[in-house]
């Protein structure tokens, strides 16, 4: 059976230590504190990791929104356990001693304070795993969020992320970015203050995208299809060759576009309600400055169809969505350009989830492809 290259290795808490609070220029050993260490598992990798006081952890475990309800109970009862301090008696949760090395981030991260709560998330497995360092202080405020690679690829998204915030420094819809360290690919960022939102797509969702268009540029789909032919190629792809040559010719459209920022990964869980009502992003490691329309909208359906197992029938639905239709008129998207718009978004991700290790998104991707081809097979494909 063929598989995906990009799954990474099981990490141990051994591994998530070490790689989360290297040494600093002082040397390994002279600035150890023994502290307290809770780590929620997730199987047999650690997924969260307490460095210290579970009850300054609460914030960022109150931040966190899961969306299956089964999830959702039981990360209510996390919050719980840890706002009253008693995170190390939850059934599940793994308490020990352990000597951390704090030198590094008290030398690189500007203010840094040893009675400071990191609270680490550890990514899925994929070929861009990282660690997500919360910086908490005792005032129950974050003062900061690193991002720390497993991999080289990581290190690669973690960096671009950086260069992204700092060219939208002006932006007040993403975090800010504070410093990098391409040595070890790590880079630290702002806390963006906001709260969870829920998975319906609500006017401010469109008002930010609409922010996200790049003011007098323009781009085309037939621009892209060399790059997409490219990934699709060098990736060992399991399916119908004739099926993906069909589907590129879509990408033959070349009529001049308003050219988009692009998120990459525009989803409820990327998303946050800010204290004025509007819509702000983090996690901006697969961003580009200058990309296509509708991406992100694209995103926004399927990744949700995908992962909740909806049905599928996900191309009718959204252009039927009076905000999205709104938005085409809105930011001037042709109609006749969504066919090319939307094969151009399911051949990306197919390459991109495939080569990430996930076989699941991406045979979800390659079934959109063949449904999105029997549509235009029935002239049903327009808008």
């Amino acid at each position: 059976m063929v598989t995906p290259a990009g799954a990474s290795r099981p990490v141990s808490l051994s591994q998530v230590l070490t790689t989360a609070f290297p040494s600093g220029d002082g040397g390994q050993g002279r600035n150890l504190l023994e502290v307290s260490v809770h780590v929620i598992p997730q199987g047999s990798e650690p997924r969260w990791v307490v460095i210290g006081d579970s009850r300054i952890a609460t914030p960022v475990f109150r931040s966190w929104r899961p969306f299956k309800v089964s999830t959702r109970l039981r990360w209510n009862a996390v919050i719980a356990a840890s706002s009253l301090g008693a995170l190390a008696r939850l059934p599940g949760v793994v308490t020990s001693r352990n000597s951390i090395d704090f030198s590094y981030w008290r030398q690189r991260l500007p203010g840094f304070e040893d009675d400071w709560v990191p609270v680490l998330h550890i990514g899925n497995p994929s070929y861009t795993r990282k660690i997500t360092i919360f910086f908490v202080g005792r005032d129950r405020q974050c003062k900061a969020v690193a991002k720390v690679p497993l991999l080289d690829d990581s290190a690669q998204a973690i960096l671009n992320e950086a260069d992204i915030l700092q060219n939208l420094g002006g932006a007040d819809y993403l975090p800010r970015y504070l410093f990098r360290d391409p040595q070890r690919g790590v880079a630290v960022q702002s806390w963006l203050e906001g709260e969870p939102v829920s998975r319906e797509l609500k006017p401010a969702h469109m008002d930010l995208l609409a922010r996200f268009a790049v003011s007098g540029e323009t781009t085309r789909v037939s621009e892209q299809r060399a790059a997409i032919a490219a990934e699709l190629d060098k990736a060992d792809l399991p399916f119908d060759r004739e099926v993906l040559a069909r589907a590129q010719e879509f990408l033959d459209y070349d009529e001049a576009l308003p050219a988009f920022i692009e998120h990459r990964d525009f989803a409820p869980w990327n998303l946050k309600r800010l204290g004025d009502g509007r819509t702000g992003a983090i996690d901006w490691e697969w961003a580009v400055l200058h990309s296509l329309p509708c991406q992100d909208i694209f995103r926004y359906f399927y990744i949700q169809d995908a992962l909740f197992h909806g049905p599928g029938d996900v191309w009718q639905r959204l252009n039927r969505h009076p905000l999205v239709v709104a938005h085409y008129r809105r930011c001037a998207i042709p109609p006749e350009a969504l066919p090319a718009l939307v094969m151009h978004y399911q051949l990306r991700v197919l390459a991109m989830d495939w080569k990430g290790g996930n076989r699941l998104l991406a045979e979800y991707a390659f079934g959109q492809i063949k449904t999105l081809l029997n549509l235009d097979r029935a002239r049903a494909l327009t808008v």
